[in-house]
């Protein structure tokens, strides 16, 4: 097995037992099983189970910077805005199982020591690339509009990781880029 496919199981089988069992119930043990590698793999490659935590939320980071980033790509202001949406819309539902599971760590007060500083990074560069689209847009209050586009996306994520049958999604998007789209013109 390389290396890197090693560690990419445990990480997947760390996710999709964190997200089913909780953090707290899940043990190091059934991680190394669901992954199908041994105890002793796992510790060659994270020193604890809260490591592979953290690891999960940093690979998730990036992914989520890569998808902010096309917020300042080049192309007009609507053509940004609108792949944005479609790579948020897109990794909401292909990537439903780390969303749950980063929103439930929200609420875990124990977990908040391993968890916080990485997703108010994650939020903060958000915003910034968000302020900086709408203030190229010629947005009059852009701190306010980036604000609030960021509630809405979250607004629909809750939406759409509280499996409501049925969701628009498409269509949400669509709306979102209506309201959007003549932002400062």
């Amino acid at each position: 097995m390389r290396p890197q496919i090693g560690k990419e199981k445990i990480l997947e089988a760390a996710l999709h037992l964190f997200a089913q069992n909780g953090f707290h119930t899940t043990s190091v043990n059934e991680i190394a099983v669901r992954a199908g590698v041994s105890k002793g793999l796992l510790y060659n490659y994270f020193d604890s189970k809260e490591e592979v935590l953290v690891t999960i939320i940093e690979q998730a980071s990036e992914q989520m910077f890569e998808i902010a980033r096309t917020l300042m790509s080049h192309g007009t202001y609507k053509e940004r805005l609108g792949h944005f949406l479609d790579h948020y819309m897109n990794s909401l539902e292909t990537h439903k199982t780390y969303f749950s599971f980063q929103l439930s760590l929200l609420f875990q007060p124990s977990l908040k020591q391993y968890v916080q500083k990485l997703l108010h990074r994650r939020i903060d560069y958000i915003l910034q690339l968000t302020t900086e689209m709408f203030r190229k847009a010629g947005c009059e209050a852009p701190e306010q509009m980036a604000r609030r586009f960021v509630c809405e996306l979250d607004g629909v994520a809750v939406q759409v990781l509280s499996e409501f049958p049925g969701f628009p999604l498409h269509e949400v998007r669509e709306q979102l880029f209506l309201n959007y789209r003549s932002v400062g013109t």
